[in-house]
């Protein structure tokens, strides 16, 4: 268990009578076992119906296009298509959605529709910034975020071009 401290991990430690409260001591200092987050798998009913979405929707760089797994390019992530099996199945209601960054909402938006793609809700303003969320074929969510300019940085985003 984590208990704050610099990443040292605690471990309980057993007690001889039931009553005595239960104590920690360190276990070790806490170590990273994993990278940074690099591909979202989403489960999909029809491969090119989904490629086509991805690609000439959203616009994303089609990377590998297979009848088993279809692969885009998202920007700092990858964005793998695999069909619906026996051990995974479509399921966009789970509580997963795919956030997108932009720079330019109104563009976003204007381009997505050039591309028959349909805007379900939004564009809307919140404290973080501007949104819209767009379906893809098999009913994922797809958000489409502008983030505010003082949020730009905690969210890895380079600071927003200015507007010409």
């Amino acid at each position: 268990m984590d208990r704050g401290g610099a990443g040292i991990v605690w471990e309980p430690v057993s007690e001889y009578h039931k009553s005595a409260p239960l104590s920690w001591r360190p276990l070790g200092v806490l170590v990273m076992m994993f990278g940074k987050l690099g591909l979202v798998m989403v489960v999909v009913r029809d491969m090119e119906r989904s490629v086509a979405f991805y690609r000439d929707v959203l616009g994303l760089k089609l990377l590998i296009h297979q009848p088993n797994w279809s692969q885009f390019d998202a920007g700092n992530i990858l964005i793998g298509l695999h069909p619906d099996g026996e051990e995974v199945k479509v399921s966009p209601t789970t509580g997963m959605s795919i956030g997108i960054y932009v720079d330019d909402m109104d563009k976003a938006v204007t381009e997505i529709r050039r591309r028959f793609g349909k805007i379900a809700v939004g564009p809307r303003q919140d404290p973080f910034g501007r949104w819209a969320l767009v379906f893809d074929p098999d009913g994922y969510s797809i958000q489409i975020i502008e983030m505010a300019r003082g949020l730009r940085a905690q969210h890895k985003l380079p600071p927003q071009p200015s507007q010409e």
